[in-house]
């Protein structure tokens, strides 16, 4: 089974790399350059690992996505990786966000850890044969 990732990035060079790198690695992508409003496409979806820039839009939008993904039982599971230039914001933060199942890549990235870390978090995702 191929995994599926979905992104979340409102920088579109960014979004580009994400799927040169990622595509080229087999893996599924779903991308979008919003927030969802609900889980819904995410539950459509069944991402193995989602990828989320907390900055997208005004600030505190990808923080209430991260808090509702971990709030609700069908996606509190899914790994995430944080993908965000943000590390001042993040600098308080970073040991009770860091889990097993949630590791943060800040920007700019070296290519070579984003693609250690995508494949260390699909290594824990619960497979969803549906």
């Amino acid at each position: 089974m191929t995994a599926r990732i979905l992104i979340i990035e409102d920088e579109p060079d960014i979004l580009e790399l994400y799927r040169l790198l990622l595509e080229g690695e087999g893996y599924e992508l779903y991308a979008t350059d919003t927030i969802y409003k609900d889980l819904t496409e995410v539950e459509h979806i069944q991402p193995h690992l989602i990828m989320l820039d907390l900055m997208i839009g005004f600030k505190q939008e990808g923080w209430e996505f991260l808090e509702s993904l971990q709030k609700d039982a069908r996606t509190a599971s899914i790994p995430l990786l944080l993908c965000t230039a943000a590390e001042h914001e993040l600098r308080d933060k970073i040991d009770a966000l860091k889990t097993p199942t949630i590791d943060i890549v800040f920007k700019p990235f070296d290519v070579e850890d984003l693609l250690r870390v995508v494949k260390k978090l699909l290594t824990i995702s619960p497979i969803r044969t549906s």
